[in-house]
């Protein structure tokens, strides 16, 4: 059975402790924080978590009230980030949602095709090129990251609608049929 850890031997001469000073083990090796940057990251720390724990709550409220448009919004957002076939799936139940109008569906599922069509020409353009294959080669290359970009951003204006709730509609007078 293992005896008391001693501390260091006191020096015999001068009486004092040899060696490194024993640190607390609440306290981090290089010393405290100075109070003022402490207080201070905890006041931040504990708005950040207020915070997603408020978009927590009512994304699970709205998650509840329209499950077939959650359905939609997970499948698109991360279907089309980690697997994109998943994405049409995603948009074959968004079509089915009489939430979103016909203007909020083409927005949420277009966007991931112009994002990806004017991201590839422009950022393409933007490099220097031999010939047409490096310049489709390039925008190929780019491709793949901007579409799965424009899905989550497609994802999030749908979200965002859900959040809006259903446009009013307007009468037929006031409304735009070119």
């Amino acid at each position: 059975m293992p005896g008391p850890e001693a501390g260091p031997e006191p020096h015999p001469e001068t009486g004092q402790q040899s060696g490194p000073v024993p640190v607390p083990a609440d306290q981090p090796a290089g010393g405290p924080p100075p109070p003022a940057a402490a207080a201070s990251r905890s006041g931040r720390t504990d708005r950040v978590r207020s915070g997603l724990s408020a978009i927590l709550i009512r994304a699970s409220t709205l998650a509840r009230q329209h499950p077939l448009e959650a359905t939609a919004i997970v499948l698109l957002g991360l279907g089309g980030l980690i697997f994109p076939p998943v994405w049409l799936v995603g948009a074959v139940v968004a079509l089915l949602s009489r939430l979103w109008d016909i203007k909020d569906k083409w927005i949420g599922l277009a966007v991931p095709a112009i994002v990806t069509i004017v991201g590839s020409a422009g950022l393409a353009m933007g490099a220097r090129h031999l010939s047409a294959g490096d310049y489709v080669h390039a925008a190929l290359m780019i491709g793949g990251y901007l579409i799965r970009a424009g899905a989550v951003i497609g994802a999030a204006y749908l979200a965002w609608r859900v959040h809006r709730g259903q446009r009013a509609a307007a009468p037929p007078w006031r409304r735009n049929y070119l």
